[in-house]
This record gives structure tokens, C-alpha cells and sequence, in this order.
């Protein structure tokens, strides 16, 4: 007698269950939605949209995509591209969304049962803050990734801006499941419970790059193809900076954001050199004016005399302080560092801050003391920089992945606290992060500093491989020999592994 009520009852209630689904907006319905998601811009950000979003073959979606102004009517249907996904069966979708009305909210879906996704346009002005969260080398760990993305979401930044290495892949096909890692992070944590996505803009660093370098690889060319050979990921599923690997992002009048490739798919000199001069000299009138690279001019933990960072020197900085820059944004180094004001080498007042250098999602390092007598601060946490631009002022407040603040500086006055109403949710089940004070940081295991074959020790072969490639013999794709990651393997590097080998 149980089971025949048992069973009655489920039949009714699958029963009820499809009537309501029948009916339409008494049950919710799950709908469509896409496997990844990601927004960013080509063009004027006042103005544009473009709309990234991810599916598989057996799905067999269109690049059909449907927007209008929050709560309008009608729907209004565009229809984007597909392009094909590096190294996966997985289908890229792109749409760019123009002629939008500055500061406005918009809504989006993929068709009538999609789960509906929102927008908000950038302002025309900065006459009310707009605020950026700002880092660089944002993933050895999705777990850390999502930690510091959930602690920027809470002060509900406008976008996100990254400088380089953004998936650790080094373009290889045998890791792609990194790239997947990397954008389900995105969906998970870059989304507001209304549904509202926060974009993104990146430049390119060295472990979006086959061999990292430009220089390292015998067959580059100062061409889309190979560009597109050497990051295949980076190029294909950032619409933004696109080929040549550097461009700039103008919002209206008030700021310019000036992506830079510092000699991973192209050289730093040349070509890059002579556009950028171009760009800043045009731009000298915009009062925030942001050049953002991933290589720093000058570094918090390796030596300030290296290859990469002397070019950089050379080449850009100079340019930076003729055309009126006052900050710049770099990464690479992984912890925290403000410098001092430099200007023409040294420390001046009316010289450029450089911030940086990359701990958004990985693991960190120690500050260089050698390098104290530009560095204004240096700290070895994981960390975002909320950056707040207000007509021609700004701040910055830095946070570590708990949401605590351990520096800031700028004209602005300190910023109200976070809405907590605007928290993206946390995963199902999982508590909110704690937080930590800042002398009880979380531990985390460092790469192994000399392992150049990535086998989890440093020995003999490692010792072999680092010897061969300075003698400038072939090593395989997809090893490190540059230990210490100055644009050159020397003996430095034999040195290194061969302490490491011996335990010293």
C-alpha cells in the first residue's frame, strides 16, 4: 500500500512538474547557458560591448545573441562569429555590441530559454568614480584565482584589468584544460547574483607564449601567423588587444589604457616603439593615461639590471616620462610593489609610480633588497589594486586575496566600504573565505626554483639541460631553462640549477 501511494505520488508530481514547464513562469526554467563566458571591449567602452561565450560541438549553437536596455521592448537579435578554439573541439562565439548609450545598463541572452546575463555600459565622463581592479599572473592556482576574484567582486569594480600571464599554458596543446580551468573561474566568480558580468582587458605576458620570448624562438617573425602559432590561446579568446599583441582602449576622453607587448610576441623595440610614441604623443590630453605591460622597467625581485627590464628602460620609459605618463601598471615578479616617483633613473617628485608585479593567483616571492632604493613599498601577498579615477584624480587601494587592505596612496579620499549586497556567490556549500590577518598569510608551495624539465626534482638532467641551451643546442619545447628568467640562459642559470640540484 506504501509503495502504490509512493508511486502515485511521483507520477503527480512529475505530472504537476511538466504542467508547470508547459505553462511558462510558474516553474523556472534551467534554459541555456554557455559553457564559458567573457566580456571585453574592441572600442570605446562608453559605446561597445564585446561578448565572448563558449560551447561544445554537440550543442550546435548559432552565433545568434539577443540585448536591449534593462527591462526595453523589444529584444533586439544580432549575430556574431564563430571561430575556431585552439587545440579543443570547443566553438568560440563573438559578438560586438555598438552604438550603445554611455553608462547604461543592458541585458543579454542567447534565446528566449537562456539564462539572461546583464551589462553596464562605461560612463561618459568621470565625473563619478569609476573604479578598476588591477593586477597581473593571475593563475598557477584556480583556487587562488577565484580567492582573489571573489575579494575584488566585492568592491564592485567597473572592469578587471590584467598584465599578462594570465592561463600558465605557454600555448601548448597539452594544456588546454588550463584554459578551461581559467574560464570557468571567470563564470563562477566574475558574474553578479543579477546576473551582471564584469568585463575584462589583459596584455600578453611570457607564459601566454611558446618559449615565453620573442627572441627564444628561432622561427619568430613579426607576423599574425606566427603570433597566432606561437600564443594560440591568447590570440584566438582575447578579442582585446588583437594582432599586432599591443593597442590602446580609449574611454571617451577621460582614460587610456595603452596594452603593451614587452617582447613575448613582439619585440620591445621597433615597430612597438614607433606606435607607441605615436599614441602617446596623441594622447597627452587624456588625464589618466595608463601604459600596462607585463614585464616591469623596474622589478621588485629580480635584479634591476636584466635584459628584459633594461629594454624596457631603453625603449618605452623614456617615452612614458616625454608624454606626461604618471603611472604605470606591470607584473612578472609575483608580490606587491609601489616604487618611489623615478624620473630619468631616479627618484624625483615628478616622476612616474611604477605598480605592480603580478600576485593575483600565484604563488609569491620575496622582495629584492637591492632593489630598496626605488621601491617605496614591496610585499610578498597576493593582491589586487583598486584603482578609483574621478575626474582628473585617482587612488589606489591594494588588497590582499582576504580583503585586507595593506596599502594605499592617491589624491581621492578613502572610499566607502563595500556593498556587501553586491557579493558574487560564493560556490554551493562553500562558506565565504575567511579573513585573515596580514600576519597569518596563507602557505603555498613555490614552483621548484632549477627544475627545468618540470619533473617535480632538480638533478643531473636538469643540470644537462640548462648547460645545452646555453651553449645555444637545442633543448625541448616546453622546458625552462632560464632559471632565472632574464630574457637569456648564461651561466647564471647553470649556476642556479646546480646549486638547487645540490640542495644549497
Amino acid at each position: 500500500m506504501a509503495l502504490s501511494s509512493f508511486h502515485r505520488f511521483g507520477v503527480t508530481a512529475l505530472v504537476l512538474s511538466a504542467a508547470l514547464v508547459s505553462f511558462g513562469g510558474q516553474a523556472k526554467q534551467a534554459g541555456y547557458d554557455p559553457l564559458a563566458l567573457m566580456l571585453t571591449w574592441r572600442q570605446d567602452p562608453t559605446t561597445t560591448m564585446t561578448i565572448d561565450w563558449h560551447s561544445l560541438p554537440k550543442e550546435r549553437r548559432s552565433s545568434r545573441l539577443e540585448y536591449r536596455e534593462l527591462g526595453a521592448v523589444p529584444w533586439r537579435t544580432v549575430f556574431g562569429e564563430i571561430r575556431a578554439y585552439p587545440h579543443s573541439d570547443r566553438v568560440l562565439h563573438r559578438a560586438e555590441l555598438t552604438g550603445l548609450k554611455p553608462g547604461t545598463l543592458y541585458e543579454f541572452r542567447f534565446d528566449v530559454t537562456s539564462r539572461v546575463f546583464r551589462f553596464k555600459t562605461m560612463p561618459a565622463t568621470a565625473a563619478e568614480p569609476i573604479r578598476v581592479a588591477v593586477g597581473g599572473d593571475t593563475m598557477h592556482s584556480q583556487e587562488w584565482l577565484e580567492r582573489t576574484n571573489r575579494a575584488a567582486m566585492k568592491h564592485d569594480p567597473d572592469f578587471i584589468l590584467w598584465a599578462g600571464d594570465i592561463f600558465y599554458c605557454g600555448g601548448r596543446a597539452s594544456n588546454v584544460h588550463r584554459v578551461f580551468q581559467f574560464f570557468d573561474a571567470l563564470k563562477k566568480t566574475l558574474i553578479h547574483p543579477d546576473g551582471r558580468v564584469v568585463p575584462v582587458v589583459a596584455a600578453i605576458g611570457n607564459h601566454e607564449v611558446r618559449e615565453g620570448y620573442f627572441f627564444l624562438n628561432e622561427d619568430a617573425e613579426e607576423s599574425d601567423a606566427w603570433r597566432s602559432s606561437a600564443a594560440p590561446y591568447f590570440y584566438a579568446l582575447f578579442a582585446f588587444p588583437g594582432h599586432p599583441g599591443y593597442n590602446v582602449l580609449d574611454f571617451g576622453d577621460y582614460m587610456s589604457l595603452v596594452i603593451l607587448d614587452s617582447d613575448h610576441s613582439n619585440p620591445i623595440h621597433g615597430r612597438q616603439e614607433a606606435w607607441l610614441e605615436e599614441v602617446l604623443e596623441a594622447r597627452q590630453h587624456v588625464p589618466h593615461l595608463f601604459p600596462v605591460y607585463h614585464v616591469p622597467a623596474y622589478p621588485s625581485h629580480r635584479s634591476f639590471v636584466n635584459g628584459l627590464s633594461d629594454r624596457v628602460r631603453d625603449h618605452w620609459v623614456p617615452l612614458f616620462e616625454a608624454y606626461g605618463v604618471e603611472v604605470a601598471f606591470e607584473a612578472h615578479d609575483h608580490l606587491y610593489k609601489r616604487t618611489q616617483p623615478m624620473l630619468n633613473g631616479a627618484v624625483h617628485p615628478n616622476g612616474i609610480v611604477y605598480v605592480g608585479d603580478g600576485a593575483w593567483g600565484v604563488a609569491t616571492r620575496e622582495p629584492n633588497p637591492d632593489n630598496a632604493w626605488y621601491l617605496a613599498e614591496a610585499q610578498a601577498r597576493r593582491h589586487f589594486v583598486m584603482l578609483t579615477i574621478q575626474g582628473d584624480q585617482r587612488r589606489m587601494d591594494v588588497f590582499d586575496e582576504y580583503g585586507v587592505l595593506f596599502d594605499a596612496f592617491g589624491e581621492l579620499p578613502s572610499p566607502e566600504p563595500p556593498d556587501a549586497g553586491s557579493d558574487p556567490p560564493n560556490p554551493p556549500d562553500t562558506p565565504p573565505a575567511p579573513v585573515l590577518p596580514p600576519s597569518l598569510p596563507e602557505s603555498a608551495p613555490a614552483p621548484l626554483r632549477g627544475d627545468v624539465n618540470n619533473d617535480g626534482k632538480v638533478d643531473a638532467i636538469d643540470v644537462q639541460l640548462v648547460i645545452r641551451a646555453a651553449l645555444g643546442l637545442s633543448v625541448p619545447s616546453g622546458y625552462a631553462p632560464d632559471v632565472n628568467e632574464n630574457g637569456r640562459v648564461d651561466a647564471g642559470d647553470i649556476q642556479s640549477v646546480i646549486n638547487a640540484a645540490l640542495g644549497l
